[in-house]
């Protein structure tokens, strides 16, 4: 896949190319249509083939590096909300043929926005960068980690059960605190959802998931703060 650097490079519209390529195509195809078929034909062919095969490349390339920018968090470089709701209808796909279990997990960092306010959003962002790697670290090749805004992320874990979920949300926990060591003030609550047990769509497990890392963040305040927050 392209990189970033790869897809600003490319300067070529694809729609200034295409005419000569059509152009010299015709060239060629009047040559070969005739009654003989020699170097003229060639002359005029294999260039316009050459030039059509890099034209095709080049526009395959932007896509891809297109794509790529659309689905990639500009801060982290993980994957995004987009490229999650993509992999999450494949494997609710697979899954769902084979009879198969995977788990959607959300991860939401607790004391962040005291983090922001008391060193600034350079070490907030510097911050979110070091989990994101400790995420990526954390988890199977096979798995996704996505920013999906703010300081949350999400991990999607294919082929898992309900045991490999608890497993995993705990190994979660333990990758966010070594990345912010030292810092106090900052935690991380990890909810889960398990397909198809609780949701068929990527909306219903999302709700699931951020709904079981709110009843974390919940069991985690001192008695009373609820009724303080309400008042």
């Amino acid at each position: 896949m392209p990189s970033v650097a790869a897809v600003r490079d490319f300067r070529i519209h694809p729609r200034s190319i295409g005419p000569a390529v059509i152009a010299a195509s015709a060239v060629a195809l009047n040559v070969l249509a005739g009654a003989k078929m020699g170097m003229a034909a060639l002359f005029f062919a294999l260039p316009a083939a050459v030039l059509a095969g890099w034209w095709q490349r080049r526009v395959d390339q932007r896509q891809a590096g297109l794509k790529l920018l659309s689905q990639q968090d500009a801060l982290t470089g993980l994957g995004n909300r987009r490229l999650l709701h993509e992999r999450l209808n494949y494997e609710i796909t697979r899954h769902r043929r084979h009879s198969r279990r995977f788990t959607l997990l959300a991860l939401d960092l607790d004391g962040f926005k005291q983090v922001n306010d008391r060193f600034g959003h350079p070490a907030g962002d510097e911050i979110l960068r070091e989990v994101a790697k400790s995420l990526q670290r954390a988890v199977r090749d096979q798995d996704t980690v996505v920013r999906m805004g703010g300081d949350e992320f999400c991990v999607l874990a294919p082929e898992s059960t309900w045991e490999d979920a608890e497993t995993l949300a705990h190994r979660l926990h333990e990758a966010v605190e070594g990345a912010v060591g030292g810092l106090d003030m900052l935690g991380v609550s990890v909810g889960y959802a398990v397909f198809p047990d609780e949701g068929w769509t990527p909306e219903h497990l999302l709700t699931r998931a951020d709904a079981a890392g709110i009843d974390v963040k919940r069991r985690k305040r001192p008695p009373g703060e609820d009724a303080k927050r309400a008042a």
